[in-house]
């Protein structure tokens, strides 16, 4: 097999983002940046920057002005290197043998960028206190801003050999989606209910997730962020689940709720609310329309319908590559959000209905692409409850 098979982009493409990432540099007076997120050195270099060991063993710098950025590596991941990195020098080093603070102040130093402003992935899901105090440390002659958010900006817009991994993905999850509904039963249990999610996705193609499937049922179906358990199905229990399939790192979310025989009045009445709400939220989303207005039509249809408190959750948030321990990018999608829907956005959004006072609670929604006609759905999980027979 051929180099070319494990390298998602081109040349041309990653120069491209490099480019545009000098040109935001540039406009906020940075003069380089140091990276450590795993899905920021994919993104520019090709890297595949596997999370295992991301604290504390990798890197990247990347000048405003000229050369190409250079990657620190644990000597042991070059032959991942070698496979994958398309764009950028690499510097490998013995774990355990030299701090990366020092490393990266080397860098800095070869790519002539000592003593000047520099951005720092500081707010970025791979920087720990310890490293961040020993970057400061090994930087201190610099100004450090944090550049994660900025950087990540870039990634919120997708390039059409992106949208082709993300609708490759889609494919994956909705083989997931297919094997919730068909494959639920009484008597197992959310643990085996979960694997054959995750089976169908893996055997049809996906990538590995940057969150595990989360899924809860019975007494415990208002919890949104929980993993799947023990607990076995039983007959009127609600079950749902949220997960992705993956491509290239590029996931497509997608989401469904179902009932264990005939839903109650109440599961009836949160479902209707949900569907509705989150069609109003859907309504108010279109290129140049504020983000934080399709949140607010959202909640509007809940409170309408007395559902206002069943929804802590945001409506939904953006998609891209993504590494472990999140699958978002810098798009939130909640009413305080004054950035604006652009075209080639990814994003997923949810009715997430969770009610504390009764512990019941659902889960509804899916990922769209934002195109010239309008958000696109790309997943064919169901708005609405499924009922499975018993």
């Amino acid at each position: 097999m051929t180099d070319w098979h494990y390298r998602a982009f081109s040349k041309v493409e990653h120069n491209e983002r490099i480019t545009r990432a000098r040109t935001l540099m540039a406009s906020k007076g940075l003069a380089g940046c140091i990276c450590t997120s795993p899905e920021l050195l994919y993104y520019f270099t090709g890297y595949e920057a596997h999370t295992h060991h991301a604290i504390g063993s990798q890197a990247m710098v990347m000048a405003a002005e000229r050369d190409e950025p250079i990657l620190i590596l644990r000597d042991g991941d070059l032959p991942q290197a070698d496979e994958t990195v398309v764009v950028g020098r690499i510097h490998p080093f013995r774990l355990g043998a030299v701090e990366l603070g020092m490393l990266i102040k080397a860098a800095v130093s070869e790519l002539g960028l000592t003593g000047k402003p520099l951005g720092l992935d500081g707010s970025g899901p791979t920087m720990n206190g310890e490293l961040a105090q020993s970057l400061e440390q090994a930087l201190s002659d610099s100004e450090l801003h944090d550049c994660w958010r900025l950087l990540g900006r870039l990634r919120t817009v997708l390039s059409a050999q992106e949208i082709v991994y993300l609708k490759e993905a889609t494919v994956y999850a909705n083989a997931g989606i297919d094997a919730f509904y068909e494959t639920a039963r009484t008597g197992m249990s959310e643990i085996e209910l979960a694997a054959e999610i995750e089976y169908a996705m893996r055997a049809a193609g996906s990538d590995y997730p940057a969150v595990p499937t989360w899924m809860a049922s019975g007494p415990r179906a208002y919890c949104q962020h929980a993993m799947a358990t023990p607990r076995k199905l039983e007959k009127g229990d609600l079950v749902h689940a949220e997960f992705a399939g993956v491509a290239r790192r590029y996931h497509s979310v997608t989401m469904g709720s179902l009932v264990m025989g005939e839903p109650n009045k109440r599961m009836v009445e949160m479902a209707d609310g949900a569907k509705a709400a989150f069609e109003a939220g859907l309504a108010a989303v279109s290129i140049g329309r504020r983000i934080g207005d399709a949140e607010a039509a959202y909640r509007e249809c809940l409170n309408e319908r007395g559902l206002g408190d069943c929804c802590p959750m945001r409506f939904g948030v953006g998609i891209s590559a993504a590494y472990p321990p999140v699958w978002e990018n810098q798009v939130t999608i909640q009413y305080e959000t004054e950035d604006r829907f652009e075209l080639g956005m990814a994003f997923y959004i949810h009715a997430s209905m969770q009610s504390m006072r009764d512990r019941e609670g659902m889960l509804l929604g899916g990922s769209f692409l934002m195109t010239e006609a309008g958000p696109e759905r790309l997943d064919k999980a169901r708005m609405e409850l499924v009922t499975t027979p018993v």
